[in-house]
């Protein structure tokens, strides 16, 4: 294959680079043609942030995809250069003999365990530990900043995993958790924008993992556990929840909805859910009776 380096021909280089240009002008085309750049964005890119600590995520993973794509071209060429310097090369003067021949060691020489160790302990401080530095400022500062067990405005959801279904469980009008006015929910929640919600989750039979892409959270939902996880959303809408982890042949349906209300729409919400749901509880109805004592 080395040897082959020499037998490129100008003409071929110049088809690669006109086929490399039509292509590269291809993608911008179909990139131009969509109408309105949030449709470029959605298909190209992540949604933005929903929720107030979302933005330090995608900063993460800007920060990784920029560092491990300068080491990859780094690595590339550090690559390429001693395949094109070393390769086998043969005089120009049509008498076939070799100038230079390729040959190769194991690297057991003490410079090369030098170098090794170099580029070792470069790319541990670069990548590994200055990745590990802001991910852990950024779990605390974020998704581990769970607001104050009395903080007035936080909205507390309980959430039981199925196979397939999510289960969610805000409390009334009472703000008490186990009482005939529970809002109970399969695969829709409805929150307040603005306002910290806060969650219990655990799981009725295998491990399942809340996922809202939007909100930047994901948490693992175990049988026999109650995990904690919080966000606050800043915009209103309606955003995706999806399960993560394989949970059984009908995983893929494992869908649900977060919608997201301005507080007075969730005000009156709540009060009008809360009656409706005191109306129609039925104590013998032990399914509905999963509410657990909250834990912070």
């Amino acid at each position: 294959m080395i040897r082959s380096l020499d037998k490129l021909s100008a003409p071929w280089l110049r088809r690669l680079a006109t086929s490399v240009a039509a292509l590269v002008l291809m993608a911008g085309a179909s990139v131009a043609q969509d109408a309105a750049p949030q449709a470029v964005a959605k298909r190209w890119g992540m949604h933005p942030p929903a929720s107030t600590y979302g933005h330090l995520f995608d900063s993460l993973f800007l920060i990784i995809t920029a560092l491990i794509g300068v080491s990859f071209v780094i690595v590339l060429i550090m690559l390429l250069v001693p395949v094109i310097r070393d390769r086998d090369r043969k005089f120009g003067d049509g008498s076939g003999k070799a100038s230079h021949r390729a040959s190769f060691d194991h690297g057991a020489s003490l410079h090369d365990k030098r170098f090794t160790a170099i580029v070792s302990i470069i790319v541990f401080l670069v990548l590994d530990a200055s990745v590990l530095y802001i991910t852990m400022k950024d779990l605390r500062t974020g998704f581990w900043n769970i607001p104050a067990p009395d903080h007035p405005k936080v909205v507390k959801v309980q959430v039981l995993g199925q196979q397939w279904a999510w289960n969610f469980r805000t409390p009334g009008v009472d703000g008490e958790f186990g009482t005939a006015d529970d809002i109970i929910t399969i695969n829709e929640l409805t929150l307040p924008v603005d306002r910290p919600a806060q969650f219990n989750l655990t799981s009725k039979d295998v491990i399942h993992s809340l996922f809202v892409p939007d909100m930047r959270m994901k948490r693992d939902a175990n049988p026999g556990a109650i995990n904690e996880a919080w966000f606050q959303p800043k915009t209103t809408g309606a955003f995706d929840i999806l399960c993560t982890e394989l949970c059984g042949f009908a995983h893929y349906q494992m869908y649900a909805k977060i919608h997201v209300l301005e507080e007075n729409d969730w005000d009156a919400w709540q009060v009008e859910a809360s009656t409706m749901a005191k109306a129609a509880y039925d104590e013998s109805d032990l399914e509905a009776q999963w509410a657990w004592e909250w834990q912070e």
